[in-house]
């Protein structure tokens, strides 16, 4: 007869200990996704711990907070830094925690794209001056004032004439040498007339 356990086969090489009771007490076992990334970064954390366990807590971040108490959980990193980690599994026959020092490295992003534009409002024909704001060593950029796929000004802070009373979506295309980021500001330039 077979069956189904919950959880995932131990890593190579990692055995149990049983207990009196027969059943392996709980090890604390867990892997990522990836270690390294730009801000933001989310990160998959799987569990791989052996033993019969019940709970999980995990730690993402070193404070001493319990972050998440999901199995397998999702977090997003938001600041640049080195992340020590540890998940701490509980059982009915005992519990185990597993640190790892330094395991996740969130660095700056090479180029995040950002702008603003004045003005965003009117009534009709109007020029708008547009003021790159992006992050990162940019080598180039791409603007795309009614997001249709045409790219109308490749300079850093461009102006741009719009004719039609009707609200526009921009979008900014940014490129470094490692990366190349895209924000949309979905209808940024509202020239409807109307103010909602």
């Amino acid at each position: 007869m077979t069956g189904c356990s919950n959880n995932p086969a131990p890593e190579a090489g990692v055995a149990a200990t049983p207990t009196s009771s027969g059943t392996p007490s709980p090890e604390a076992r867990f892997s990522v996704t990836s270690t390294t990334g730009y801000v933001p970064f989310g990160v998959q954390f799987i569990d791989r711990s052996i033993g019969h366990i019940d709970s999980w807590q995990w730690d993402v971040d070193n404070d001493g907070i319990v972050d998440s108490t999901a199995r397998n959980p999702w977090y997003s990193y938001k600041d640049v830094g080195n992340y020590t980690v540890s998940l701490t599994v509980s059982g009915s026959d005992g519990s185990d925690i597993e640190v790892k020092t330094a395991f996740i490295e969130v660095n700056p992003h090479p180029g995040l794209a950002n702008f603003s534009a004045e003005p965003t409002y009117g009534d009709g024909a109007t020029t708008v001056q547009f003021t790159d704001m992006s992050t990162g060593n940019i080598t180039s950029w791409a603007w795309d004032f009614e997001s249709d796929g045409i790219v109308d000004s490749t300079e850093q802070n461009p102006t741009h004439s719009y004719t039609e009373k009707r609200r526009y979506s921009v979008t900014l295309t940014v490129t470094t040498a490692e990366t190349t980021d895209r924000l949309t500001k979905q209808d940024y330039i509202n020239l409807s007339g109307c103010p909602s």
